[in-house]
């Protein structure tokens, strides 16, 4: 018979264990390629015990393919058999939350579960954020039955549309609630049973504590455990055993242990460990909850961002609102002062200035005349435009962003637990030596019920209670830390890689520069009175050099009359019969104002430069720009020697200004949103951690793209939305200061799962030699728990 084994896979197209081939992204774990978690999950058990030969007969692997856990031909085949084909237009997408998610495993469940429905073509749950997608035929399957198929596994579905923003569910708050309050009340009774283990107890009242117990111990099993008890089941129905396993199988022996002792007469009973056990699990929950990806409404915002109607002209000469539907290549629109471009054109009739730094990041408005290509979701800063319609609806620049942030939400960072890589093979390993210490107990010739208190004893100890509140503490306080610096963060897959990056890439415009105008020189040459009409005449528009200047002259503006603009070259005004204006060279020399002021080149930042005339006569030339932010230079030679990147929309010689006084290792200039991503893409491919910065909605592929995304505190509403760490001041130097806490929060997490595990392997130890009683053992699991809770503090 032909021997069957797991090798080491050099190919990264195909995964390692069940051999189909795997995705752009697959899951690299070391030298080995996977095509999705279970498949990994899988091949780290059977390393972990030796059992690579033969492993298609390997139970485990088996109870996996029956299961759906991994990507076996042969399942993907029957999946494949039972989905119809449909056309791409009869499909429908709907955007769901799912509430009541405890681990990665339940939203692996929700879509190995729907994907076997005939209709469903795709699912994608994401645990980090409990948003679901799903594609789906409603000619095979209403939405009404994928809810349904839901909710049958023990979750809650809810439209996506219809949901508040809220922390979390109100019902575990209750269920805790309760399960805190009975408790202590159980742990009062127990005092005085205890005592009675070592005095006799001639009034009986340790009997009355005992049956007091029990009846403040059935809330919390029959209503506080049940998310648990419904979790065990649901997961052992598709074979996957989690940590809720291990607590019910604890927390069932205690209490069938001691409704046994209770109506047999006796006092040892376990009711306030079982219900301290449910407790702390319910505790742990809520601290992770609470810091969930709080990106509930990232794709709501991103839909109602897109624009949804535009105004458009009729062969009649009429204008009329239409939807975007309605409007198709060819169409011709019209754009106002102020207002925002709907789709993508090209300009057939009228001139003006688009503000374009949502999408390339350029601080400095592009002229449009006839010819010019004007973007969707820019916004018409000045004059007025009608433009020919290039492309409609997912064809436009803007749409092609949504989408990819889209589909990045929901593949961004997954969560993972730090307990969950230890699962696997704990939660096993720890029933099988319960039962083995129970059965080698009787066998040496003790009664049934010594053995079965050892095995309790044993699963007592192992309960996860210091284990399952041991990374949610720290990483609650690592939150806390990181809030009082001014980073909220709302991703918390990504703590595990802040301070791990390789590749630091800052966007340039409103990220390492103001991302405003400042008149830099000019003004000083001016007198009082000239500062003074300057400023009346600048503050007639709304260009944004005008009003750069405006906001910089400090005096009351003269108020002038006969004042004109001119679209996107400046603008005059009349005082005194003096005429006077402000604008471009150009515009000088269409006013035949000579021009005496030779202007140098500025080596260091690239500037605009506008002149302010009054008659035929030059009185001063204004230079505007960008300045660059405080500490950034200081803060970019702090990262080293992680890799710092410039990426800009801007122009080049701007950028390489920038890069160069601040110390960037590599600069790259005129990125589109999707050249930046693409960047990223390559850098990812290669290995690389990367950690992107920026603001703009130009940056929100690129944010999502990367590995953490970082957005500042004058980011647009999508790029906050899309980042993991939104950062609530405008210092820079913030930055540093986030690694630095985060890697000593990763200490932490170490040091508190050592100790949790230090406990419970010693505990094990006990219990199975008979040193160690339940009610030690809980003594035990309680004092893990307190080291757990006061190490965490030291963050």
């Amino acid at each position: 018979m032909q021997t069957e084994k797991i090798v080491q896979n050099n190919n990264r197209g195909i995964c390692t264990l069940c051999a189909c081939k795997v995705s752009k992204h697959p899951i690299l774990d070391e030298s080995h390629a996977f095509c999705c978690v279970g498949c990994q999950a899988v091949f780290n058990i059977l390393s972990v015990r030796n059992e690579c030969e033969n492993f298609r007969d390997n139970p485990l692997f088996q109870q996996a393919v029956r299961s759906g856990l991994i990507s076996n031909p042969v399942l993907l085949e029957q999946i494949r058999q039972k989905q119809c084909k449909t056309p791409d237009e009869e499909l429908e997408k709907i955007h769901i939350e799912v509430e009541g998610l405890w681990c990665p495993s339940c939203a692996e469940v929700i879509r190995l579960t729907l994907l076997q429905e005939k209709g469903v073509k795709n699912c994608v749950i994401d645990y980090a954020t409990d948003l679901g997608s799903i594609e789906y035929s409603p000619r095979h399957i209403s939405k009404d039955k994928i809810f349904e198929l839901i909710r049958k596994l023990g979750y809650s579905p809810l439209i996506f549309q219809s949901v508040e923003r809220k922390a979390m569910s109100s019902d575990l708050y209750l269920r805790f609630i309760v399960a805190a309050f009975f408790s202590l009340n159980i742990m009062m009774f127990s005092y005085p049973i205890y005592a009675t283990y070592f005095t006799y107890d001639d009034t009986g009242y340790s009997k009355l504590f005992v049956w007091l117990s029990f009846a403040a111990s059935l809330p919390v099993v029959g209503y506080c455990a049940v998310p648990i008890l419904r979790r065990f089941w649901t997961g052992f129905k598709v074979g996957i055993l989690g940590m809720e396993a291990l607590i019910v199988m604890g927390i069932s022996t205690a209490f069938g242990l001691s409704v046994y002792e209770l109506f047999q007469g006796g006092k040892h009973v376990y009711f306030d460990s079982m219900s301290v056990i449910i407790t702390f699990v319910l505790l742990g929950k809520i601290i992770e909850s609470k810091a969930k990806f709080s990106a509930k409404d990232s794709l709501l915002r991103i839909s109602r961002a897109i624009p949804k109607r535009g105004r458009k002209r009729f062969e009649d000469g009429s204008e009329k609102f239409v939807s975007i539907k309605e409007i198709d290549h060819g169409d011709i629109l019209l754009a106002f002062n102020g207002e925002k471009i709907v789709l993508d054109g090209v300009v057939v009739e009228g001139k003006g200035s688009c503000d374009e730094s949502v999408m390339t990041g350029e601080a400095i408005p592009v002229r449009k005349e006839n010819g010019s290509a004007v973007l969707g979701g820019t916004i018409l800063s000045q004059g007025c435009l009608a433009y020919r319609v290039t492309a409609t609806g997912e064809e436009t620049a803007l749409h092609k962003i949504f989408t990819m942030v889209e589909q990045d939400i929901s593949h961004k960072t997954v969560y993972t637990r730090a307990v969950d890589t230890i699962v696997p093979w704990f939660v096993p390993l720890v029933m099988v030596i319960a039962a083995l210490t129970a059965m080698i107990s009787f066998w040496n010739g003790n009664l049934i019920e010594s053995s079965v208190v050892r095995a309790v004893s044993v699963l007592l100890i192992s309960c996860p209670c210091a284990i399952g509140i041991a990374a949610p503490l720290a990483e609650s306080q690592i939150l806390n830390g990181l809030a009082n610096l001014g980073a909220i963060v709302r991703n918390r897959g990504c703590l595990t890689l802040i301070g791990k990056e390789t590749v630091f890439i800052f966007d340039k415009t409103g990220t390492i520069t103001e991302g405003q105008f400042h008149v830099l020189e000019g003004l000083s040459s001016l007198s009082t009175e000239e500062r003074r009409v300057l400023k009346g005449l600048a503050s007639q528009s709304n260009h944004p050099v005008a009003c750069a200047i405006s906001q910089a002259i400090v005096e009351r503006g003269v108020k002038l009359e006969n004042i004109e603009e001119f679209a996107g070259k400046g603008i005059q005004g009349e005082d005194n019969g003096n005429f006077y204006y402000l604008g471009s060279t150009e515009f000088m020399r269409q006013k035949e104002i000579n021009n005496p002021i030779h202007v140098t080149e500025v080596i260091d930042q690239v500037v605009t430069v506008v002149f302010f005339a009054k008659d035929d006569r030059i009185l001063a030339c204004l230079t505007l720009g960008d300045q660059i932010k405080d500490h950034a230079k200081e803060v970019v030679a702090s990262l080293k020697p992680v890799k710092t990147v410039l990426l800009s929309g801007d122009a080049e010689p701007s950028t390489q200004a920038v890069a160069r006084l601040c110390g960037f290792d590599e600069w790259k200039s005129k990125c589109s949103p999707l050249e930046k991503r693409d960047y990223i893409d390559n850098l990812r491919k290669n290995g690389e951690v990367v950690c992107m910065m920026g603001d703009g909605i130009n940056d929100a592929p690129a944010l999502t793209g990367s590995n953490i995304g970082i957005s500042v505190v004058t980011a647009t509403d999508i790029s906050i939305q899309v980042s993991d760490i939104m950062l609530t001041t405008d210092r820079l130097q913030v930055v540093p200061k986030i690694r630095s806490l985060a890697a000593k929060g990763h200490r932490i997490v170490y040091q508190n799962l050592f100790w949790a595990f230090f406990y419970n392997l010693i505990g094990i130890g006990l219990a199975v030699s008979g040193y160690l009683s339940p009610i030690f053992s809980a003594a035990a699991m309680v004092a893990s728990s307190l080291i757990v809770l006061f190490n965490s503090r030291r963050i």
